[in-house]
């Protein structure tokens, strides 16, 4: 069943993030909501599917973004990995690793991007992109991590129900 959510609902993300949350900038940083629904999702402990939604994510981004094909589609299962490691592993506490991923994630797309515009032969300067861009992007991240995460957390409730005791 969350496979077949995963389309419809990145889609409707992306248009938001691409119509709406990148018309609200703050310097030149916006907000990534593509990256934190797929953290929020990867998150949740019901799911089965998170690296799909990265897919998805990830293919969906890279056909509207001006970066090389494969970039968004690298970060967004980079960021997959680090969600699942620590939902797993390292920390009990969701609402943490939802900040913590947010914070990782949106400096390794950012890094990602810069060095894929490096390779292409359109250098960016580092520190600028860094305090204008990054810095900025990681706020706003900040400021929508925990609504997207209750949003998706009632998403996973009504795709994977609680399995009742009899």
């Amino acid at each position: 069943m969350s496979t077949i959510l995963a389309l419809p609902i990145l889609l409707v993300v992306m248009m938001l993030q691409s119509v709406i949350i990148s018309r609200l900038p703050l310097l030149s940083g916006s907000a990534d909501l593509v990256l934190l629904v797929i953290v929020a999702w990867s998150l949740q402990e019901r799911v089965k599917n998170a690296w799909f939604w990265g897919l998805v994510g990830g293919v969906l981004v890279s056909f509207i973004s001006a970066m090389p094909f494969f970039t968004p589609l690298i970060g967004y299962l980079l960021v997959v990995f680090l969600a699942r490691l620590l939902r797993s592993r390292i920390w009990q506490i969701p609402i943490l690793a939802m900040l913590t991923v947010t914070v990782v994630g949106t400096f390794l797309m950012h890094i990602l991007d810069i060095v894929m515009l490096f390779i292409n032969g359109q250098p960016v300067p580092f520190q600028e992109s860094l305090n204008y861009v990054t810095m900025p992007s990681v706020l706003l991240n900040l400021i929508l991590a925990l609504p997207v995460y209750a949003l998706m957390a009632d998403l996973a409730k009504l795709v994977y129900p609680a399995e009742v005791e009899v």
